[in-house]
C-alpha cells in the first residue's frame, strides 16, 4: 500500500466523522466502501484491525504495513 493510499484513508477519517466510525467498527469494510483498492494481504490485515480510536488505528496500520512511495 502505498504511503498517498495510507494517508488519503487516515485523511478521510480526520474529516468524515462517519467513515472514521465505519473504519473503527469494520476497516476492510469502510475502506471497501470507498473504493480503496487492497490486496489480499492487505486485506486480512485491515481485518485484523481492532482499535479504539482513530490515532490507535493510524498507529496499527502504520506498524502493520510497509509504507511504499
Amino acid at each position: 500500500m502505498t504511503r498517498k493510499t495510507i494517508n488519503a484513508i487516515l485523511g478521510l477519517a480526520s474529516v468524515n466523522p462517519t467513515f472514521c466510525q465505519e473504519l473503527l467498527d469494520d476497516p476492510l469494510q469502510a475502506v471497501q466502501k470507498n473504493n480503496f483498492e487492497l490486496s489480499e494481504e492487505e486485506q486480512e490485515i485491515f481485518r485484523r484491525i481492532s482499535a479504539r480510536d482513530l490515532y490507535e488505528f493510524s498507529q496499527i496500520l502504520l506498524t502493520h504495513l510497509d509504507p511504499q512511495e
